[in-house]
């Protein structure tokens, strides 16, 4: 036994992996996103990194298959292109 008195079971690791005096509350958990804090602007960003990346793949498949890289290409330039568009419209709708 341990003269200091303390709890046998603090530090010991429970079931979930984690020991019991050692909770992190500070640590970045992704699924935690609350909706508000997404914003049109941010929006319209992912729209055109995502149109970017599916072009990026056409263009590396278009190597085996010409047809279906050039079909990703396009779609990746359309959906690229949509996100300055929608902003256009935000921006005329809203004024700002």
């Amino acid at each position: 036994m341990s003269d200091a008195g303390d709890d046998p079971a603090n530090g010991v690791e429970s079931e979930n992996e984690a020991a019991d005096s050692d909770a992190e509350p500070d640590e970045y958990d992704p699924t935690d996103i609350d909706p508000s804090s997404i914003t049109p602007m941010a929006g319209l960003i992912v729209v055109a990194f995502t149109g970017a990346v599916i072009g990026l793949v056409g263009a590396a498949v278009s190597f085996f298959t010409a047809d279906l890289g050039l079909a990703l290409v396009g779609v990746g330039v359309v959906v690229a292109l949509s996100s300055p568009i929608a902003y256009l419209r935000l921006r005329r709708r809203y004024g700002s």
